[in-house]
């Protein structure tokens, strides 16, 4: 049972040493405990955040006084199972991919036999359940060896108030109509769950370059890039606490600029960044436009949804498959509050930049399709109104490192007129 945490990581690389490892790390628990307490806790912490990006850092866990008193099975059992813990503690609470984990062995050495018997180290094992078999039925101290990747941060966060807000107060009771820009919003009468006799909506509107740019917004769904037909967030407050939609009930949301299918994508923030997760059962249809809209029917079509819930709110669809590719960013007096993006001129699909080093100087575009025109896009929101930014228009596999840009500074409208010329 050490090695159960084990069996759900079919990713798992495997790493067998058969002769004392180098420059281990010991990691101090109580005698006898198994426990992740706060002081083994704040040790790995300390030891993860103070090592280089992409080094190697091995773990041990018996102390030199444990492997005296202790005899080889409760050896292996002790440190089998305090490895088993910084495994689930690594993943939980530091968000180490299992991939950058290798469990170690040191095995006791057989009475009778000397190294040379045992062989050479098996290093690299991939993962089958035979080669795990052999693998946890050698005797010996379990170790574990991490590796500290580079951590891909999103270059900008999410400003989603820079274009202005729709404010509404609306009644639970009666049929609310709400018209923005793009959006036309209908709330059924007793649809929402408040004790509030009346409530404050809000609708924030994302379709333009500028919008999407401007308030951090980019499309994406599990690092695959989307087309996009516009976003929006919607939310409804009673007594600044958020009300949901009642179950069973729907608002009827129709987007008057799309007029070609869609999915529906539901947007979920994480560490700064909105993720798109589609909605494979969302009712969304194309309908014609109608009189009583007061719009003159001319055979075009709109998009409407049905949704039973509020936040962010995007009409895409997934890029076709094709060869995908990178772009590096050399940003000369970077900083922290440095957006990176990049646009597609014959698409409307816009891809973040992560920053791939600490001093935040070098952006990295990943899974990119190829042979696109693109406009790369560094910027960073100044004070009273202020821009400073920098585009570069490229051609995607063709243009691998961006280092040379020309930065300059200009309010709002400058920057907007430019990106709005792209889509």
């Amino acid at each position: 049972m050490i090695m159960k945490c084990f069996n759900k990581l079919f990713l798992f690389w495997l790493v067998i040493f058969f002769q004392n490892i180098n420059a281990q790390t010991l990691i101090k628990f109580d005698e006898n405990s198994m426990k992740v307490d706060e002081s083994v806790a704040s040790q790995v912490k300390n030891m993860y955040s103070s090592a280089k990006n992409n080094s190697e850092i091995h773990l041990s866990f018996l102390s030199k006084k444990e492997k005296k008193k202790f005899n080889q099975k409760t050896q292996m059992r002790v440190s089998g199972i305090r490895s088993n813990k910084l495994i689930q503690f690594l993943i939980d609470s530091l968000n180490v991919d299992p991939v950058n984990m290798a469990l170690q062995i040191d095995p006791f050495e057989a009475k009778g036999k000397t190294n040379n018997d045992i062989g050479r180290p098996a290093v690299g094992v991939s993962w089958t359940q035979a080669n795990y078999k052999n693998f946890t039925s050698i005797s010996g101290i379990y170790h574990l060896l991490v590796l500290k990747s580079i951590h891909f941060i999103v270059a900008g966060e999410i400003n989603d108030s820079v274009n202005g807000v729709i404010k509404r107060k609306i009644e639970c009771d009666k049929a609310n109509y709400i018209y923005g820009d793009y959006t036309h919003i209908y709330i059924p009468p007793n649809s929402l769950d408040c004790a509030c006799d009346e409530i404050n909506f809000e609708l924030k509107e994302f379709f333009t370059p500028s919008q999407l740019l401007l308030s951090g917004l980019t499309t994406t769904s599990a690092g695959k890039p989307l087309i996009t037909g516009g976003m929006i967030h919607v939310m409804a407050y009673c007594n600044g606490k958020e009300v949901p939609v009642v179950k069973g009930k729907n608002i009827e949301i129709t987007f008057t600029s799309i007029d070609q299918s869609f999915n529906l994508f539901y947007g979920k923030e994480r560490n700064k960044f909105i993720d798109w997760e589609q909605d494979k059962k969302a009712d969304i249809d194309l309908i014609p436009f109608e009189m009583e809209d007061e719009m003159e029917g001319d055979g075009s079509k709109r998009l409407k949804l049905l949704t039973d819930r509020f936040g962010w709110i995007n009409c895409d669809a997934f890029i076709e498959e094709g060869p995908r590719t990178e772009l590096e960013v050399n940003i000369k007096n970077s900083s922290k509050k440095i957006y990176a993006r990049l646009i597609f001129n014959d698409i409307k699909s816009l891809l973040p930049g992560y920053f791939t080093d600490e001093t935040k100087a070098k952006v990295m575009f990943k899974n990119i399709p190829e042979n696109k025109k693109a406009s790369l896009f560094i910027y960073e929101l100044m004070e009273n109104n202020k821009i400073k930014w920098a585009i570069q228009e490229i051609k995607t596999g063709r243009d691998k490192e961006i280092y040379n840009l020309n930065f300059q500074t200009t309010n709002y409208q400058e920057f907007k007129k430019v990106a709005d010329k792209i889509w």
